[in-house]
């Protein structure tokens, strides 16, 4: 039970001795001597057996500290200045006699100032030292502090947090003003040596920023976001800490970004391990939370407005059965209309082809392709929903539903978002498992085979396994909305699937859309500051064998000659198990084949601006399939290929790159049923940037 005692720190009689003063001003003397070469060391005094070396956060807070020599020793020194006589007048030796005690005056006057200088160099070299220790003992304890402060969030005591975060300020503060003190700016300058006193400098100014302007926001926005209680009843999420937290993040964000800037001059060579361990540490956490901030300030209005915090949303979620293999993923037959208000979600009907033949609006097409892409695809593209998805411009795909559902029902919507089966079944790893009507219980593991698979063995006809398919994906849409489940898992398993590439969206709104663009997650086949290339598949023997389909993607890269080869491994494992009619090509016999084997009709695409070179095989199994197109400014070409029960096949494309700057590569592929092994050779290095 939480109380507002911090822990307990560990036991201070089992703590080794502190270091005295004199070590470390012998460790800094140290650092000088194995830095620069030269012989400058004090004298070495007697070592203190198990006496650790000294971090910017206290012992052992970063990697060992300097050695110490042992032994003792005392360094004695003396002159004496001679006067000798000379032969001459009187008058003469009066002058040597004024002269010799001019210069006797002149030379005692600089000992004594040099006295005077050895003195103060020695007073201010201890008290920098004291000043030394005096940071690291506040920086610890704001460490200790951060620990403690911590545990008081996740139990929610307001009252430790408060108390906690006070404390932590004055240490932090306390220490920044001892680092921009006299002392530490004229030791910043001090050869080698100073490169560490301006990294703890800067690293002390930088915590003193985040702490003086963005813990009590920080703490604020975390006091009100309850992770465990986001979850609405009836299904949706609250979204009351997220609009509180609009005027925060802009103030949270600029400090991060402040002490991002402190950081950023700091010379890592040379840095001893006592200063760049927690220097990488920190700079770490600030650039990895800096952009993510940026990141928030900017699209958390939109993030609100998407889930309705400005007004009702409607959208389509369409689902892309990866066993019949589309371009974005697979057949889109099944979708849904849901939508959300003021972060409530709610389901407002479902609709599969079968609703577009019903309405007699299936067959006929309300969208025209530009001429070039036309010559691309198949002609039935933009004609029937189930090929909606050939494409892999998944803008087009929107445009395409948008048209449909406009002329079957006067149906429009703010978006249109696309998943898989593989993404449900990520998200129920979090949320857990339902149960469907017919008392089948559907599971992480389980999810993907089921619905891909499975439910064509049970149900011999497609109406059967869309009333299926219709009822899980009903059952887990409500128990997503209304599950008290981890927000912070369940975002890590949706970034798991986007970078599998199995969710697009997209968006009316062009804030929104420069959402989805900027996530990665618009689909389009050209990417702004990116270069764009891949192998898509579409299935062309009407059947569900694609989830027996695994794939390797290889892309190997020539600098020389500006070219990029990709390389795509297609491995049909069907077993003599499955005899499902609905699964097994109904196309294959009229071209010979096996109804097992996977007739795939593969687009290759190479970047705006460039062109293709060769492809292997040149030309497809089925001749009078082969088309070549352009499409958003990329040339693409289309060749089909067989692969048997049991066997693999391998294809490859070459492409010439554009001119200029490539940006970073964005290499696409069709998302299967299972993970696709992506390769990028080295050499690509050489030509994209990271």
């Amino acid at each position: 039970m939480p109380t507002d005692t911090p822990p307990e720190s560990p036991d201070a009689s089992n703590r080794p001795p502190e270091p005295t003063e004199t070590e470390e001003t012998w460790s800094l003397w140290k650092a000088v001597e194995e830095s620069s070469g030269t012989d400058t060391l004090p004298p070495p005094i007697p070592q203190q057996p198990g006496a650790p070396a000294a971090g910017l956060f206290g012992a052992g807070a970063a990697g060992s500290g300097a050695a110490r020599s042992t032994g003792s020793g005392a360094h004695h020194a003396s002159h004496s200045g001679r006067h000798r006589s000379s032969g001459g007048s009187h008058k003469h030796k009066h002058r040597r006699h004024r002269r010799r005690v001019r210069w006797g005056w002149i030379a005692g006057g600089v000992g004594i100032a040099l006295l005077l200088l050895l003195i103060a160099g020695g007073i201010a070299g201890f008290r920098f030292m004291n000043e030394v220790k005096q940071v690291q003992a506040q920086l610890t304890s704001a460490k200790t502090g951060l620990d403690h402060l911590g545990v008081a969030v996740k139990a929610g005591n307001q009252s430790q947090m408060k108390t906690t975060a006070q404390q932590i300020t004055a240490d932090v503060e306390a220490a920044s003003h001892t680092v921009n003190g006299s002392l530490w700016v004229v030791a910043a300058h001090v050869p080698v040596v100073g490169k560490n006193v301006d990294a703890v400098q800067r690293v002390t100014r930088a915590m003193n920023i985040l702490t003086g302007k963005a813990l009590t926001p920080g703490l604020e926005v975390m006091s009100s976001l309850k992770l465990n209680q986001l979850a609405l009843k009836g299904g949706g999420i609250d979204l009351t800490a997220f609009k509180k937290a609009q005027t925060s993040i802009p103030t949270i964000a600029a400090a991060f970004t402040a002490a991002q800037a402190e950081l950023a001059p700091i010379d890592r060579a040379g840095l001893m391990s006592q200063v760049s361990g927690p220097v990488d540490q920190i700079d770490g956490v600030i650039n990895s939370a800096a952009p993510q901030l940026q990141f928030a300030q900017k699209y958390l209005p939109t993030l609100l407005n998407i889930a309705g915090g400005s007004g009702k949303k409607t959208y389509l979620l369409i689902f892309q059965n990866n066993a019949e293999i589309r371009a974005t993923g697979g057949n889109p037959a099944a979708s849904m209309i849901m939508t959300v208000n003021n972060g409530h979600f709610k389901e407002l009907d479902q609709a599969s082809s079968t609703t577009f033949y019903t309405a007699g609006t299936a067959g006929t097409s309300y969208t025209s392709l530009p001429a070039a892409a036309a010559k691309l695809y198949r002609s039935d593209i933009t004609t029937y929903s189930q090929n909606f998805t050939m494409t892999p411009n998944f803008p087009t795909t929107a445009t395409l539903f948008q048209n449909e559902f406009k002329h079957t029902n006067g149906s429009h919507f703010d978006g249109v978002i696309s998943i898989d089966p593989v993404v449900l079944s990520q998200m129920l790893a979090v949320a857990g498992p339902v149960q469907t009507s017919d008392g089948t219980k559907v599971t992480s593991d389980n999810a993907v085979k089921l619905l891909l698979s499975d439910v064509y063995e049970k149900y011999q006809n497609g109406a059967e396994s869309d009333a299926f398919f219709s009822d899980v994906s009903k059952r887990v849409f409500n128990h997503l909305v209304s599950a008290h489940w981890d927000p912070t898992k369940m975002l890590d398993a949706l970034t798991t699937s986007a970078q599998q590439q199995r969710i697009y969206l997209n968006f009316t709104d062009p804030k929104a859309q420069a959402l989805a663009v900027e996530m990665g997650l618009d689909g389009a086949l050209r990417a702004a500051g990116r270069t764009t290339m891949g192998m898509y598949l579409n299935d062309s023997s009407v059947s569900k064998l694609e989830y027996w389909l695994t794939q390797t993607v290889n892309l190997q890269c020539n600098a020389s000659s500006r070219t990029a080869t990709e390389t795509i491994t297609l491995k049909n494992s069907i077993p003599d198990s499955i005899q499902s009619r609905y699964t097994l090509g109904l196309r294959n016999g009229s071209y010979g084949l096996s109804n097992r084997t996977m007739m795939l009709d593969l687009f290759s695409f190479a970047p705006a601006g460039g062109s293709i070179v060769s492809t292997t095989p040149s030309t497809g199994q089925v001749a009078a399939w082969n088309r070549s197109g352009v499409d958003q400014g990329s040339r693409g070409v289309s060749r089909t290929v067989f692969v048997p029960q049991g066997k693999t096949v391998t294809v490859k494309y070459t492409v010439k790159l554009p001119q200029g700057d490539l940006g970073k590569l964005d290499l696409r592929y069709s998302p299967t049923a299972r993970d696709t092994k992506v390769t990028i050779g080295a050499s690509c290095n050489q030509l994209f940037s990271k």
